[in-house]
């Protein structure tokens, strides 16, 4: 056995500290996909954020929020594939990579409400407003906090129940969701209770203060921000994604509501991928 003298234990504290900053420093420097991946988002990159993203996986396969962000990647993939091209092969493989890359988030870190949220909103987008609520109200007992109650908020607005929307909006508001959230849903409380002059005003006061709230729908972007609440709405209409649950408020505008007109193949292959879901989730919790 080799025995250390004090000068070779300081000799080697010392090449320690200066591996540990060649290490941090290395560090610094590499990029940081993720950060990356979000830029990419925010221009509604979807091919450089799936790269970057999907090699961010590979490298970290634990690493929770590349998952989270993959996930919201496919789903939007998922989305642009249905809403825009009519590809239902395409919307339902990047649907099923979605649902995976959330189910296995929550898999690492059961804890994190983060990854229920977006399976949520999943079940929105997919019409199922009974799962969405479900999902809304777990991640509150994960401790999503205040903004869950304002999430659950614009569901009920979207059943048509503008009662329970306004009481969990204003109990999100007094728990401290911040005023976007809850002024994004008195606009859709007001425009489906056929107040337009209240709408226009919520939506005005959106556009200055809080214009981030107006650029997307359930998680993925719009075309161009809207300047009005005419235009807001029309971009609403026109998505499966919100139109459906507003067709009476859309018709008050006269404008068109598109649909989500899927085959029964696909609706069969959505509810297999629900079940599936469901069953890896009580898995985990």
């Amino acid at each position: 056995m080799r025995c250390w003298s004090p000068l070779h234990r300081a000799d080697a504290r010392v090449l320690a500290r200066v591996a540990l900053v060649v290490v941090v420093a290395l560090g610094a420097c590499a990029p940081n996909r993720i950060d990356e991946a979000r830029s990419a988002l925010r221009t509604n990159d979807l091919p450089t954020a799936r790269a970057l993203l999907e090699a961010e996986r590979e490298r970290h396969p634990k690493s929770v929020p590349a998952r989270l962000e993959l996930g919201e990647v496919y789903y939007r993939s998922a989305r642009d594939a249905l809403d825009w091209d009519d590809d239902e092969g395409t919307y339902l493989a990047y649907l099923e990579k979605a649902v995976d890359e959330f189910v296995q988030a929550a898999a690492l870190d059961p804890k994190n409400p983060q990854p229920l949220f977006y399976l949520a909103m999943i079940d929105m987008y997919r019409g199922d407003l009974p799962a969405a609520q479900r999902g809304f109200r777990n991640t509150n007992r994960l401790g999503f906090g205040a903004i869950g109650d304002t999430n659950l908020a614009e569901s009920y607005v979207y059943a048509g129940d503008l009662e329970a929307a306004s009481r969990l909006n204003l109990s999100g508001q007094l728990r401290g969701a911040g005023m976007a959230p809850v002024t994004f849903n008195e606009m859709l409380i007001a425009w489906r209770a056929g107040d337009l002059a209240a709408a226009r005003r919520s939506f005005e006061l959106l556009r200055v203060q809080y214009p981030d709230a107006v650029r997307t729908i359930n998680v993925a972007p719009l075309p161009t921000t809207p300047k009005t609440f005419e235009e807001f709405a029309g971009y609403c209409c026109a998505s499966p994604a919100c139109g459906p649950y507003l067709e009476e408020a859309c018709a008050a505008l006269s404008k068109p509501v598109k649909h989500r007109e899927i085959s029964a193949e696909t609706v069969r292959r959505e509810l297999q991928l629900e079940m599936e879901k469901q069953r890896r989730l009580k898995e985990i919790y």
